[in-house]
């Protein structure tokens, strides 16, 4: 799996995390959800608005590395998604 490499980091997509994960669709983005108060923008993830990122998103989607339905773009980096993975199996670290 290719990272999307932005703001300097390697990032993956939740469509991305799903996969890895074997998840179905949603997975990754249901957790984001339930922890993203405990998640610090700019450091755990990105959320990039369809209204200043069209063109990436669109890029994103034909390489099929986000869901084709993607409008606004959430991308975690290494140390968010192991955040994640810690804080939506109880263990705060």
């Amino acid at each position: 799996m290719t990272p999307i490499f932005y703001a300097g980091v390697d990032t993956l997509s939740l469509r991305q995390l799903d996969l890895l994960n074997a998840a179905p669709k949603g997975t990754a983005f249901k957790a984001f959800r339930r922890c993203e108060s405990q998640l610090r923008e700019g450091v755990d993830y990105f959320y990039l608005p369809a209204d200043k990122h069209a063109e990436l998103i669109a890029q994103l989607k034909e390489s099929q590395q986000v869901y084709a339905t993607t409008v606004n773009l959430l991308l975690l980096t290494r140390v968010g998604y192991g955040r994640l993975q810690q804080l939506s199996a109880g263990v705060a670290g």
